[in-house]
């Protein structure tokens, strides 16, 4: 994803989101194996991000993920942000891959669930105080980036794009109160994968819903602030 020759190493961790409203937690399968929560290596970036890597028997997967400085679609007040970038780069045939992430330990009063909007798969949780959001690519954006070929194989644009976030094979999943999960084709040796996931959290406002906005983030504009140089 980068390199990592110039990076500090840091004690492993599980890479969570610390939120108003609970915990974000993360989970990558491939094919019937579930990485452990801690990574085999972790490195601080200069700015505070940090990249995760797990090397597993069939592929290498990163986490690039740390706050990220994002103006407010509507020039408010900013709110949190946290970017994730996913990379799984196989080393031999993966069948399958899921990536996952919900919020866990909810206070009682706080309620959610799916949230999605064009292009868009989210869940969101409130309560009286805070509303927190997660989100990346919908089935629809995942097959237009597929078909770019530049964040995935190409190949997977007639899969992605046969189903919708409900098919029975690809596409986005949802759990509730606030779990999202997206099912992807199998890679073939040498073949790579990125996804970008969002969560950002705000006063709750229902006519503003900032947070919601904010998770609406681009893959290439979340790798720009996840590496920038601190200032």
């Amino acid at each position: 994803m980068l390199p990592t020759d110039q990076l500090a190493q840091a004690d492993r961790r599980p890479a969570v989101i610390d939120t108003p409203l609970g915990t974000v937690e993360f989970s990558v399968t491939l094919a019937a194996d579930v990485l452990p929560a801690e990574s085999n290596t972790l490195w601080r970036l200069a700015n505070g991000s940090h990249l995760h890597r797990w090397r597993h028997r069939t592929a290498t997967v990163d986490l690039l993920i740390g706050g990220i400085d994002v103006k407010p679609w509507d020039d408010g007040p900013p709110v949190p942000v946290w970017a994730g970038i996913w990379q799984v780069q196989a080393r031999a045939e993966v069948s399958g891959l899921v990536v996952s992430a919900a919020l866990t330990d909810l206070p009682a009063d706080a309620y959610g669930g799916q949230d999605s909007g064009e292009c868009l798969a989210a869940v969101s949780v409130e309560n009286e105080h805070f509303m927190v959001s997660i989100g990346g690519p919908d089935a629809e954006l995942l097959a237009m980036q597929a078909a770019d070929g530049r964040l995935m194989p190409v190949r997977w644009a007639r899969l992605l794009s046969t189903g919708s976030d409900d098919s029975t094979d690809y596409g986005v999943r949802y759990a509730d109160p606030a779990g999202i999960a997206w099912h992807l084709p199998g890679l073939a040796a040498g073949e790579v994968a990125r996804l970008c996931i969002a969560s950002a959290w705000c006063p709750r406002d229902d006519d503003r819903p900032a947070a919601w906005y904010a998770v609406d983030i681009p893959l290439d504009t979340a790798y720009l602030h996840l590496i920038a140089e601190s200032t």
